[in-house]
C-alpha cells in the first residue's frame, strides 16, 4: 500500500473458545479516506502455543463483515495477503461506511474459508470507535460563509472556464483556417511546380530535336567541306616532292649570302626571312592538311585490323572507318558468338554502318547508327534465307 494511513494492527486466534468481544481501543474518523487500515495477524493455537497460521489466495479465502451500533453494516469485504508465511492480512475501511457510523462503536468479524472445501473458521470479533472529525462540528453560520465563498469560487471557475474555451474555440478556428491557406498555397505551389516541369521537358525535349537537327546539319556541311577539301589536296606534294622540285632553286644561306653583297644589306635581309617564313608556313599547312587525311584502314601490311573482347552490344572500340577482325567478340549477333570480320565505315561520329561476318559462316549482320538520338540501332542479318541456285553454303 503506497501513500500514508492510519493503520491498527490486531491479533487473532483460531480456536474454539468463546470470549468476550474484545476492545482494542482503536477509533477511526468518519473523514477518514482510504486511510482507516487494520492489520491482522492471525495465529493458531498447537499444545498451548501460538503459531503464524499460513495463508494465502492459494489455499484461503478471508473477508471480512463489519455492524455498526446504529445498524449500518458494510456487507463482506475481501482483505489482501501482505505476509502469508507470518499470517498477516490487511483491509482498508469504506468512507461511506465510516461516515455511516459516525459516533458509534462497530463490531467486525474475520471469515477464513478453505480453498475447494466447505470448512470455515470464524474467528472471535473485535471493535473500534469511529468519531466525528471535528471540522464537521463547526457552527452553522460559519459553514454557511464557507458554502457561499464556495459557491462563489466555483462560479468564478466557471467563468474562467468558458472564457477559456471561447479562446480555445477562437484559437481552433484560427488553427483550421491557417491551415487552410497552408494547404491552398501548397496545392497552387504544387500546381505551379507541375506545371513548370512540364514546361521544361517541353521545352528540353523541343530544344533536343532542334539541337540534334542542328547539328546533323553542321555535320552535312563539314562532311561537304572535307569532301571538297579531299577532291581539292588530293594532288598535293609531300615535303620530299617539294624538296625534289626546289633543288635547283637557291637556299636561304646562299640568298643572304648573296645579299649580304648588296646596298641595303639589313632591308634585303629582312625581306628574305619574311619570304622564307612565309613560305615554310604555307607547305607546312598544306602538308599537315594533306596527312591529316589519311587515317589508316588496314594494318601496315594491308592486313585487317584485329580487335580483341569487342562488345558488339555497346560498339566500343568500334568508331573509325576501317577494316577489323574482331577476335572472341562478346554480344555477338552471330548465335555462337564466333570471331569475324567486320567492316566499319563511319560518316561522323553519330552516323555509322558496321558490317560484321562470323569467319567461318556465310551471314552477314548489319547495324547502324542513326544520329545522337537514334544512337545504335538493332543488328539485321542481311543474308537470312538468302542461297544462291546451285550452291552448297555452310551456314
Amino acid at each position: 500500500m503506497d501513500g500514508f494511513y492510519k493503520e491498527a494492527r490486531i491479533t487473532t486466534v483460531d480456536e474454539p473458545y468463546l470470549k468476550p468481544i474484545s476492545d482494542e481501543g482503536i477509533g477511526f474518523y468518519n473523514m477518514d479516506i482510504n486511510t482507516a487500515v487494520l492489520t491482522f495477524q492471525v495465529r493458531r493455537e498447537i499444545n498451548g502455543e501460538n503459531y503464524p497460521l499460513e495463508i494465502s489466495k492459494a489455499n484461503t479465502e478471508i473477508t471480512a463483515y463489519f455492524v455498526s451500533d446504529n445498524g449500518s453494516s458494510t456487507g463482506r469485504v475481501k482483505v489482501e495477503f501482505v505476509d502469508p508465511m507470518q499470517g498477516i492480512i490487511r483491509l482498508t475501511l469504506d468512507n461511506d461506511f465510516l461516515k455511516a457510523s459516525t459516533d458509534t462503536s462497530v463490531t467486525g468479524q474475520i471469515y477464513i474459508k478453505a480453498v475447494g472445501r466447505k470448512d470455515t473458521v470464524v474467528l472471535n470479533e473485535f471493535r473500534f470507535h469511529v468519531a466525528d472529525a471535528l471540522i464537521n462540528q463547526i457552527d452553522g453560520d460559519i459553514k454557511i460563509r464557507y458554502i457561499r465563498e464556495i459557491d462563489d469560487l466555483v462560479d468564478l471557475v466557471k467563468d474562467r472556464i468558458e472564457t477559456v474555451s471561447k479562446e480555445l474555440e477562437n484559437v481552433q478556428e484560427a488553427e483550421n483556417e491557417f491551415l487552410n491557406f497552408v494547404n491552398t498555397q501548397k496545392s497552387e505551389f504544387v500546381k505551379q511546380v507541375t506545371d513548370l516541369r512540364n514546361q521544361m521537358e517541353n521545352f528540353s525535349k523541343q530544344t533536343e530535336i532542334e539541337i540534334t537537327d542542328y547539328l546533323n546539319t553542321i555535320n552535312d556541311k563539314v562532311l561537304e567541306v572535307n569532301e571538297r577539301l579531299n577532291a581539292a589536296t588530293e594532288g598535293v606534294i609531300t615535303e620530299q616532292n617539294l624538296e625534289e622540285h626546289l633543288i635547283g632553286y637557291a637556299k636561304k644561306e646562299e640568298v643572304g649570302t648573296e645579299l649580304s653583297k648588296k646596298a641595303n644589306e639589313d632591308e634585303f635581309k629582312a625581306l628574305s626571312d619574311g619570304l622564307d617564313e612565309l613560305i615554310q608556313n604555307k607547305v607546312n599547312e598544306a602538308i599537315n592538311k594533306a596527312i591529316g587525311q589519311q587515317i589508316p584502314l588496314t594494318e601496315s601490311d594491308g592486313a585487317a585490323i584485329r580487335l580483341d573482347n569487342v562488345d558488339l552490344s555497346t560498339m566500343n572500340k568500334i568508331d573509325k572507318t576501317g577494316f577489323y577482325y574482331l577476335y572472341n567478340p562478346t554480344n555477338s549477333p552471330d548465335p555462337d558468338n564466333q570471331s569475324g570480320y567486320a567492316i566499319v565505315i563511319s560518316r561522323s561520329e553519330t552516323y555509322k554502318k558496321v558490317l560484321f561476318m562470323p569467319y567461318n559462316k556465310h551471314r552477314i549482320y548489319s547495324r547502324n547508327m542513326m544520329g545522337e538520338t537514334t544512337r545504335w540501332g538493332s543488328w539485321y542479318d542481311a543474308t537470312k534465307g538468302v542461297v544462291i541456285p546451285g550452291s552448297n553454303p555452310v551456314v
